[in-house]
């Protein structure tokens, strides 16, 4: 793999991660509080999940806009993450709420937004950082 996507890759595991600790620990906090009851109690023990789940989530993030860029601007990238947001926050939120009667509307909206939310600025560290290496690469050849 070439070091632009895997550096790419990195800058974009690290933020989503980081975007997704402040969605999940702080933002949600109180409404996953007063649903303590739905959640697993030992969900700490599996955090391995959920860090699979993140390099695994942007790996494909990347991996698609790099094939598929044609400008590899900021610009393009942000574009791409608020498509992606739609696509991810919709599934993920409506249909959990579908399938649950355990979940409120009103967290299922906010999963969505803040999926956008998240997607967007994750699209946007995505064009920026491989636009950037890529004329960083150009520059070193």
């Amino acid at each position: 793999m070439p070091k632009r996507f895997l550096l790419t890759w990195l800058a974009v595991y690290l933020v989503n991660s980081f975007i997704g600790f402040i969605i999940h620990h702080v933002i949600l906090r109180s409404a996953y509080k007063e649903l303590a009851a739905v959640w697993q109690s030992n969900a700490k023990d599996k955090i391995l999940f959920f860090i699979i789940s993140s390099i695994v989530g942007s790996f494909f993030l990347t991996l698609i806009y790099t094939r598929w860029q044609k400008l590899s601007t900021a610009a393009e990238g942000t574009v791409y993450g608020l498509f992606i947001g739609f696509w991810m926050g919709s599934n993920m939120a409506l249909n959990t709420y579908a399938a649950s009667d355990l979940i409120p509307f009103s967290l299922s909206m906010k999963w969505l937004v803040l999926s956008i939310i998240q997607y967007t600025i994750d699209g946007f560290i995505l064009g920026s950082t491989y636009s950037f290496l890529s004329k960083k690469i150009m520059v070193n050849v």
